[in-house]
């Protein structure tokens, strides 16, 4: 998977620097689970990128490069 900058990144938990994939369980910043079915890196500097419809950040996650 690719950014904007066409490097190489991947998705990782902030608290635990943990990769996050497609098929892992994922906890909102209101404490509802959801299972990661889909994301998208972020497409232009100020973009977080996208994690089944929200913001990374929504849980807890943030794309980074590699």
């Amino acid at each position: 998977m690719t950014n904007y900058r066409n490097k190489e990144v991947q998705l990782v938990n902030i608290t635990t620097g943990k990769e996050v994939k497609i098929g892992d369980e994922v906890v909102c910043f209101r404490g509802t689970k959801s299972v990661v079915k889909y994301m998208r890196p972020p497409h232009k500097s100020s973009s977080s990128g996208y994690v089944n419809d929200f913001y990374a950040g929504v849980y807890n996650c943030k794309f980074i490069e590699l």
